[in-house]
């Protein structure tokens, strides 16, 4: 179950971001920003997975829409996108405009789809904000929902990887009551969840790891471009049902 208070300060910054910023501006900056390129990114690491066009995916944590917005000209198959905000999930329906693609507001973790459904379940920076047993229940829709030979994709931050220290010193240094949770995950852990629910670890790439094709070129806002192969930055789970 999602906190009633981190719901409601979750709802209360994207008001502000609005009234400060508009909608359009505010719904990127509501995902971190670089609303385009992370997209661009995201879209990128599943096709280099396998994604196919008549492929059906579902996206947990959609926020408002940026995977999805690329998806568009790619994806004749299904889609469904979850997040906890209706107001994230609206928005992203709204610039995609699929009548044949689903969103939903979520306030626990479920999928809503049905039994094997899905070629792609893909969990971009949704990981890195749960409790280990949030993230097991997540892991457990996913194999619920996944065809024989599906993926579920998903970002971690992993103490292993140098690069990744950073976050936990931003979050050490954050002693505000209503603080992000940046969740941390082991190799370990993630070999021992997929065993219990008869998964498959396909590949862990480490964040600064690059693998990740690009057809078109990924840009960010400091001007760097990514080189291709690029990395992901988050590190990067593979796991398939047999």
């Amino acid at each position: 179950m999602i906190p009633a208070d981190y719901l409601a300060s979750y709802r209360a910054t994207l008001i502000h971001l609005i009234a400060t910023h508009g909608e359009e501006r505010a719904m990127d900056l509501i995902v971190g920003g670089q609303f385009d390129t992370i997209g661009e990114l995201e879209l990128s690491t599943l096709q280099t997975l396998g994604l196919q066009p008549g492929h059906h995916v579902i996206d947990v944590g959609c926020g408002s829409g940026r995977l999805a917005k690329k998806l568009l000209p790619f994806l004749t198959g299904r889609y469904v996108g979850t997040d906890i905000l209706p107001e994230l999930t609206a928005y992203a329906a709204k610039i995609c405009a699929r009548p044949d693609w689903e969103f939903h507001a979520v306030a626990e973790p479920v999928i809503s789809a049905p039994d094997n459904f899905a070629d792609f379940i893909c969990c971009f920076s949704v990981f890195t904000h749960l409790l280990d047993e949030d993230i097991y229940r997540y892991l457990e829709e996913s194999r619920r929902t996944l065809r024989s030979g599906g993926r579920v994709v998903f970002s971690y931050l992993d103490f292993a990887v140098v690069t990744h220290w950073a976050i936990f010193e931003q979050s050490l240094a954050n002693r505000g009551p209503h603080r992000v949770l940046n969740k941390f995950i082991g190799k370990d852990a993630i070999r021992a969840w997929a065993a219990h629910l008869g998964l498959r670890v396909e590949r862990l790439y480490d964040g600064p790891e690059p693998w990740i094709q690009h057809a078109n070129p990924i840009i960010y806002a400091d001007g760097r471009i990514a080189p291709n192969p690029a990395e992901f930055g988050q590190s990067i789970a593979v796991l398939a049902k047999p």
